[in-house]
């Protein structure tokens, strides 16, 4: 059964993953994630709302010189951008995302809340039960 991972993402990325043109999430920290996982995509201030969900297709773990040799017209992101986020970093991890679709309606952090009052969007990641999650957020999305 494949996982929900419930990740944060910087407003303008998440643009860039929506237009097709950022289909690699970078991170530090690898998640505990498969092909056909789904990410939840929270969009970080000043939107803060859950906005899209994408499909992992792979997990790639590398150098930060291997991606940005490999991968940089994939990544979203500028040279220096990339340096200072891998800055001291000897390996970067980039999740590959298929199907990026926009959610009808955000999901707004205030609604989110409603329902789980001590709810706070993650840091890296946050792996949400599947089932009671949907159960719980089903009315949100129509």
């Amino acid at each position: 059964m494949s996982k929900l991972i419930l990740i944060s993402v910087k407003e303008k990325y998440v643009e860039e993953m929506l237009a097709g043109r950022k289909t690699i999430e970078l991170r530090k920290s690898s998640p505990k994630a498969e092909p056909g996982d789904m990410l939840i995509i929270y969009t970080t201030q000043p939107k803060k709302a859950i906005t899209a969900i994408a499909t992992v297709k792979q997990i790639i773990k590398c150098s930060p010189c291997e991606m940005w040799q490999r991968y940089s017209t994939r990544l979203g992101i500028d040279a220096d951008g990339f340096n200072k986020y891998y800055q001291d970093h000897n390996k970067a991890v980039g999740i590959e995302l298929t199907s990026v679709l926009p959610l009808n309606e955000a999901i707004l952090l205030s609604a989110i809340k409603l329902i789980h009052p001590d709810f706070t969007p993650p840091q890296t990641f946050k792996y949400l039960k599947k089932f009671s999650t949907l159960r719980d957020f089903k009315h949100l999305i129509v």
